[in-house]
């Protein structure tokens, strides 16, 4: 079963809550933090454009460094709508723990093969 990184936005927002950070540290975090990871540097970039669209992150230059580089920041509407993800992922979890413990009932039932 493919995934498809649907809450790739919810890890996003969520890990710019730490600091600002560019793609590729989007991509390392992760890379090393989500249990099952689905994304890739491909859905990284087009859900932080889709997040810079919506106004939840807004991003700018870091010319600091020996090389310009562009930096993500999540704004406070990008907060609201990590609060949205939080209130959704919720519900999702409930509806599949229900779908855990129906499984492990019929799994153990006397009509399973």
């Amino acid at each position: 079963m493919k995934h498809t990184g649907r809450h790739t936005g919810a890890f996003l927002l969520m890990f710019l809550t730490e600091g600002d950070c560019y793609g590729g540290q989007l991509l390392q975090k992760c890379q090393e933090e989500i249990p099952v990871n689905p994304i890739d540097s491909a859905i990284i970039y087009r859900t932080l454009k889709k997040l810079e669209a919506e106004e939840a992150v807004e991003s700018y230059v870091d010319a600091t460094a020996d090389k310009p580089i562009k930096m993500y920041r999540i704004t406070e509407s990008g907060k609201k709508t990590l609060k949205e993800f939080h209130e959704d992922i919720e519900s999702k979890i409930k509806n599949l723990s229900f779908f855990l413990e129906k499984y492990e009932d019929w799994k153990m039932g006397p009509h399973h093969d």
